[in-house]
């Protein structure tokens, strides 16, 4: 009713950046967004949706009737507590340009997402993801997509029950090698099925990562396929021992770790630390 109130005063919408959008019963007949009132702001900026009645998609397939200008400055897009929610839309032709200016995307509790996107998608100024319990969600995104994260800074990817792997072996495309420029922190924490960050053999250059935590993931044999190289770290700290000496590969210093240390601890236990 607020959306659609003509009296809103125009001045203060045209100001507004952050909108905070929660629709808890069956108000929202149409399961969508509320398009139309895009319009109104368009300084929009921060973009947060909770526990929606009925939304399946944030951006339909098919192309909508909007003005340029709608959602022109929007940087952070997060999706809560929605049960129903089965895409996010992003790959959509329409809505690349909204995708390629995502500076900040979050997923939490989204039971029905199995993908963020997918195909590949190019998220090019994207710093900040978040993904947690998204519990039919098997990966983020293919290798395709993977390529266009050159300003990714953290990555956090918490009890997804289903999570076998970040980024899939898909259109590599004779790729040999893939750098993250500004990747500075990677969380995987409470992943039951994570087998791999990557299962493809391209070398992931992470030239500026500094923070790398990996805890309750039982499964994970490999954090790629490929050669990973990261020249900050130092020392490596697990749950149980003390600093360990890194050897310039995380792939091969994370199998030669967990290799032992599942024969040793409860693989639950193992939490580690690149610092």
């Amino acid at each position: 009713m607020l959306l659609s109130d003509e009296r809103l005063p125009q001045d203060l919408l045209y100001k507004l950046n952050y909108l905070y959008l929660c629709f808890e019963d069956a108000d929202n007949e149409k399961g969508t967004l509320p398009f139309d009132f895009f319009h109104k702001v368009p300084s929009l900026e921060h973009l947060l949706v909770q526990t929606c009645f009925g939304l399946k998609e944030i951006f339909p397939s098919q192309k909508l009737q909007v003005h340029e200008t709608i959602l022109a400055r929007l940087k952070t897009l997060s999706l809560l507590e929605l049960n129903e929610l089965e895409w996010v839309g992003l790959e959509h032709p329409w809505v690349q340009p909204y995708s390629e200016k995502l500076e900040t995307l979050k997923l939490e509790s989204c039971p029905r997402i199995e993908k963020i996107v997918s195909c590949a998608v190019s998220f090019i100024n994207l710093k900040q993801l978040w993904v947690m319990f998204c519990d039919t969600m098997e990966y983020l995104f293919t290798f395709g997509t993977l390529k266009s994260l050159v300003k990714l800074e953290t990555l956090t990817v918490t009890n997804c029950e289903s999570m076998k792997e970040i980024a899939k072996n898909e259109d590599e495309d004779g790729c040999d090698e893939m750098v993250f420029g500004r990747l500075r922190c990677i969380d995987l924490n409470g992943l039951p099925s994570l087998v791999s960050f990557y299962s493809g053999n391209a070398t992931l250059q992470c030239s500026y990562l500094k923070k790398v935590i990996i805890a309750k993931c039982p499964n994970m044999k490999t954090f790629s396929e490929g050669v990973t190289k990261v020249p900050m770290f130092l020392r490596i700290k697990t749950s149980k021992d003390s600093d360990l000496t890194f050897h310039g590969d995380l792939n091969a210093t994370i199998q030669q770790l967990f290799s032992e240390q599942v024969r040793i601890h409860h693989p639950n236990s193992i939490v580690i630390f690149l610092l």
